[in-house]
């Protein structure tokens, strides 16, 4: 047999006087909308960014890809710097600070005329960007140990 529960008293409703938001305009959902974006990486776009960078194929690459990839592959350069960046707790590695210091120059470095130069840089952009994502699975693995040993 179940005891019956007890009827706890219920609070007043009170009716806000508040407008309701308006519409926001498209453009500027569309702006927030980009932002958001900005923050996260999806994995297969830098995956397929790399291989056509430093794969098989990447010995084929017109100038014309060669221009597409290189804005591409310095977003994920600074998305996974700041990423890298903000992760961190206390002091750097010197792992973290050496490819921080990397990208930085490598990105204010100007693009080669020439396209073997071109091809160079965004190949340098490329093994940098890997070099940061080693160095976010080292941090991240660190941090999964440090949580084990101090549950």
């Amino acid at each position: 047999m179940t005891t019956p529960r007890p009827v706890l008293p219920r609070r007043e409703r009170s009716k806000l006087d508040v407008e309701p938001a308006g519409k926001a305009p498209v453009t500027k959902l569309r702006t927030c909308i980009d932002v958001m974006h900005d923050w996260f990486i999806e994995d297969e776009e830098i995956d397929d960014a790399l291989d056509a960078v430093m794969g098989k194929e990447s010995a084929l690459l017109t100038r014309e890809e060669l221009d597409e990839l290189l804005p591409r592959i310095r977003k994920h350069l600074r998305q996974l710097v700041h990423i890298a960046t903000t992760r961190v707790s206390g002091d750097w590695s010197p792992e973290l600070t050496a490819v921080v210091t990397r990208s930085q120059r490598l990105d204010a470095a100007p693009v080669p005329d020439d396209f073997p130069g071109a091809r160079g840089y965004v190949r340098r952009l490329a093994f940098v960007v890997g070099d940061v994502l080693e160095v976010l699975a080292v941090e991240q693995e660190a941090a999964q140990v440090e949580e084990r040993w101090s549950a």
